[in-house]
């Protein structure tokens, strides 16, 4: 039922937490990750029957791009967007279902908050544009995506005249990650395609060649927002 499209460059270790908190989902569910990694000097490697991996030999010039070539790579119609940064809480996908079940005919369904975590240690419960969003391929199909590497989200979500649904379901779907020692390139402010790019790869390790993944938690998230959702 679900897709999870998860974009990654020079990120390796945050990837395989954002691996760990898919598989963590219900095994019941209808769902994939595919995962998009386009530095070509990379060879992601993970062999599981509901993950993904595409290791483009060539960079995108834009995240905007990369949104439109990799969610054309998802079999299924509901594209949730997770970035390689950022975790999906256990209950993430059967919250998505429950809402896209009882609510036919929306163009984006949303999660009305997020978890958020700044270096690893909750803060609070937030808003941003990516609370866990969820597009259908149809919709996806008929806008024009921006040509920029910031704020698309933005444009993808608000400016292309989108239905959008916002789940009144207590518990949120996503875990919003900031900080860690690594570039966040929503937070370079409004650059050129050219100079973010580049300024990613100054400020990101060199590893080249096959890197085998193996997904796990470096933190006890899940315990942290157990109990913020429990206090609601």
């Amino acid at each position: 039922m679900t897709s999870v499209l998860t974009l990654t460059y020079k990120r390796g270790h945050l990837l395989e937490e954002a691996i760990e908190s898919f598989l963590r989902q219900s095994p019941e569910m209808d769902s994939e990750m595919v995962i998009v990694n386009d530095d070509p000097d990379i060879n992601y490697v993970y062999n599981h029957p509901k993950i993904k991996i595409i290791n483009h030999k060539t960079r995108f010039a834009t995240i905007s791009a990369k949104i439109e070539w990799g969610y054309k790579q998802c079999k299924y119609d509901y594209i949730y967007r997770l970035d390689d940064d950022d975790l999906l809480t256990p209950w993430a996908l059967e919250n998505a279902r429950i809402d896209i079940q009882n609510n036919p005919g929306y163009d984006i369904y949303r999660s009305k908050g997020m978890y958020y975590f700044l270096d690893n240690k909750f803060q609070e419960e937030s808003s941003n544009v990516n609370n866990g969003n969820i597009f259908t391929k149809k919709y996806l199909d008929k806008i024009k995506f921006p040509e920029r590497i910031t704020a698309e989200d933005a444009v993808i979500v608000f400016d292309c005249g989108a239905k959008i649904y916002i789940s009144n379901l207590k518990k949120h779907t996503m875990i919003f990650r900031w900080g860690m020692n690594t570039v966040h390139i929503s937070g370079l402010g409004d650059q050129t395609n050219k100079f973010i790019l580049n300024f990613v790869d100054k400020n990101s390790n060199n590893i080249k060649g096959d890197i085998r993944l193996i997904p796990k938690f470096l933190n006890d998230y899940y315990s942290d927002i157990s109990q913020s959702s429990s206090s609601l």
